[in-house]
């Protein structure tokens, strides 16, 4: 009898690690492939040496080299310690390389994790100090007299050497004359009406009559009457001193 052929040994199987590694991996498997990179990359950011440029509170630059597993706050108060300086009066701010944007980080973030090209190691302003408000320089001012009204007098303490026209408010709220009505004059004599864009101390006067167009529609005699009670005043004035001179 013929005996039958030998069936073909069966294909190569793949060897057990092949397979691992050719099996599709679920998600949760890749997640934890990528988790191991990334520890990966981060062990070696932070056990690199990170060289950087110091910039002084004084303008000058050191070239500087720390471990990256140090923290920031390490940094500064090493840095503090280098250069004589108080830790607790200073702060840094670092640069990234390329764009040197400002880099946001907290006290206990490790060196290494950062993109740094330039520290700068700057000066605390005191609370106390960036809150307190500049002096006030005081306002000169003077007494100006206010005539309106022919017999009302008013007193205004303004400053000299503003334009009239700032200090018109102030003469409108002490005399109750509305702004749209006023006029000034140099007195209630000559009726010369002021310039509006000079100041007292420009006009050499510290008394002025305030007109009311309004209350006293005839400016002429407003002003001659001003001017009549003026010089009935000065000739009382004369004819009291003639009599105590007399006697």
């Amino acid at each position: 009898k013929r005996m039958k052929a030998r069936a073909p040994p069966p294909p190569n199987q793949p060897s057990a690690a092949s397979r691992i590694h050719s099996e599709p991996k679920s998600p949760a498997e890749t997640a934890v492939i990528s988790d191991q990179n990334l520890v990966s990359m981060k062990e070696n950011m932070i056990n690199r040496l990170v060289d950087f440029t110091v910039i002084l509170p004084s303008g000058v630059e050191q070239k500087c080299t720390v471990q990256g597993s140090k923290a920031v706050m390490d940094v500064l108060v090493d840095l503090c310690s280098q250069y004589r300086l108080n830790p607790s009066q200073h702060s840094l701010e670092l640069k990234s390389s390329g764009t040197q944007q400002v880099q946001s980080y907290k006290p206990n973030t490790l060196i290494g994790a950062l993109d740094v090209q330039t520290v700068l190691l700057k000066e605390k302003i005191p609370e106390e100090k960036a809150k307190r408000p500049l002096p006030r320089v005081p306002e000169k001012s003077v007494r100006l007299v206010v005539n309106y009204l022919k017999t009302q007098k008013a007193v205004v303490r303004v400053s000299p050497e503003v334009p009239l026209h700032s200090i018109i408010p102030a003469i409108c709220e002490k005399c109750e004359v509305s702004q749209e009505h006023i006029v000034l004059l140099r007195d209630g004599i000559t009726g010369e009406e002021l310039e509006l864009t000079k100041s007292l101390e420009e006009l050499g006067i510290k008394e002025l009559y305030a007109w009311d167009r309004k209350k006293e529609p005839n400016r002429k005699a407003s002003v001659s009457s001003d001017a009549v009670e003026k010089e009935k005043a000065r000739l009382l004035g004369l004819f009291n001193a003639d009599r105590r001179s007399s006697k």
